[in-house]
């Protein structure tokens, strides 16, 4: 069941990490074989691999837009960076910054994180944005992941972070009709995600 519980934003599918060309970007949440819980506070990692799509360079600043659902967030300890949160009226923004030399292209970055989920169980989005060195660039992934079209790619290029927020009374079971459920209400509210 821990495996079902990483829930991960890639350019190239819903919940699931896979490779994307040498063009492509991506960022990933994990959730550290912990479920999140409606109303509760766990941990949180966000994974910054390479995302400077057309000017190259290193990361030296990420933020992270969590909505208004959410309860307080706070960043943890990284070395070589500095990390705050604060109230906006959109949610809360946290937001990071290198204190040194930027995070090299092909060098992840760890960034973890309290996170007080929000007291309604569904899948909530997550904007996360990614600051670039070399020249200076924004990398933000923010499109909603939906079906292919003639004019449109599946998964987008930059797509939305989402997290799937249990139910406190499917979090701790690990039966097959529990997994079933999980993965329906996860399937089902990731096509609108709240904010």
């Amino acid at each position: 069941m821990r495996g079902r519980m990483t829930i991960a934003l890639v350019a190239s599918a819903y919940l699931s990490v896979a490779n994307v060309s040498s063009a492509g970007a991506h960022a990933i949440i994990q959730l550290n074989g912990v479920p999140a819980v409606a109303g509760k506070t766990s941990a949180m990692t966000l994974e910054i691999q390479h995302g400077c799509i057309t000017g190259g360079g290193g990361t030296v600043g990420v933020t992270a837009q969590l909505g208004k659902n959410f309860g307080v967030v706070t960043p943890q300890v990284v070395d070589g960076w500095t990390g705050s949160a604060a109230k906006n009226d959109s949610g809360t923004i946290v937001t990071w910054a290198t204190t040194g030399a930027a995070q090299p292209f092909d060098q992840p970055l760890l960034l973890p994180l309290q996170v007080k989920w929000p007291n309604k169980s569904g899948v909530y989005s997550i904007t996360a944005t990614q600051t670039c060195s070399g020249p200076s660039e924004e990398t933000t992934w923010s499109e909603p992941v939906k079906p292919a079209t003639a004019n449109s790619p599946s998964p987008p290029l930059t797509p939305l972070a989402t997290v799937c927020v249990l139910p406190k009374r499917l979090a701790k079971s690990s039966s097959p009709s529990a997994i079933k459920a999980i993965d329906k209400l996860c399937a089902v509210a990731s096509l609108s995600p709240n904010k």
